[in-house]
């Protein structure tokens, strides 16, 4: 066998297997990706430890909205990545106060905390614009915008996905209410 007939059997091997390795990156980037959730301030909407499915697109192409559950990157420290629902969204009010969050004026409906108040007297966080305000769903034991200095706001471009699916352990696959 010639150098040239080996060369191509190589490159015959070697092309698949790096167009899908590209494929499986470009996928990963900017449609849809895993996650680890190690704590538990998102207990009991997402348990802990965990694995969630992370949709990059609904972001992209849909308005992230108050009640959302996201992905993003910490803003004081942008190498960590937190799972946290969206309860302030650009030019929105909130404020927390006698067990209940208000947005705006008016009490958040919370069925995703199953009863639990909010304790404490938090606010008010005046949202700005192209940013967001986080909280975790176990508001006692979450480290959230209430919480963060310098930067109480999560800009837009930190969002990552939408977390839309517990994927791990299997005994505990289900969707996450949004």
């Amino acid at each position: 066998m010639s150098r040239g007939e080996r060369m191509r059997k190589v490159w015959d091997w070697v092309w698949p297997i790096a167009l899908g390795c590209a494929v499986a990156w470009g996928i990963i980037q900017w449609v849809v990706s895993f996650a680890v959730v190690p704590t538990g301030s998102m207990y009991p909407t997402i348990p802990n430890p965990c694995y969630i499915l992370v949709n990059h697109l609904v972001t992209e192409f849909s308005p992230i909205h108050e009640g959302e559950v996201v992905v993003f990157h910490y803003p004081d420290d942008t190498k960590e990545i937190f799972v946290k629902r969206v309860i302030g969204t650009p030019g929105d009010t909130v404020y927390i106060h006698g067990g209940k969050v208000y947005v705006n004026g008016k009490v958040l409906p919370e069925p995703y905390l199953h009863g639990e108040p909010t304790l404490g007297t938090f606010g008010p966080y005046h949202v700005p614009k192209g940013k967001y305000f986080m909280m975790g769903d176990n508001r006692q034991n979450s480290f959230d915008s209430r919480f963060w200095k310098p930067h109480k706001y999560v800009p837009r471009s930190y969002i990552i996905g939408s977390a839309d699916f517990v994927i791990w352990p299997l005994s505990k696959v289900e969707p996450i209410p949004q």
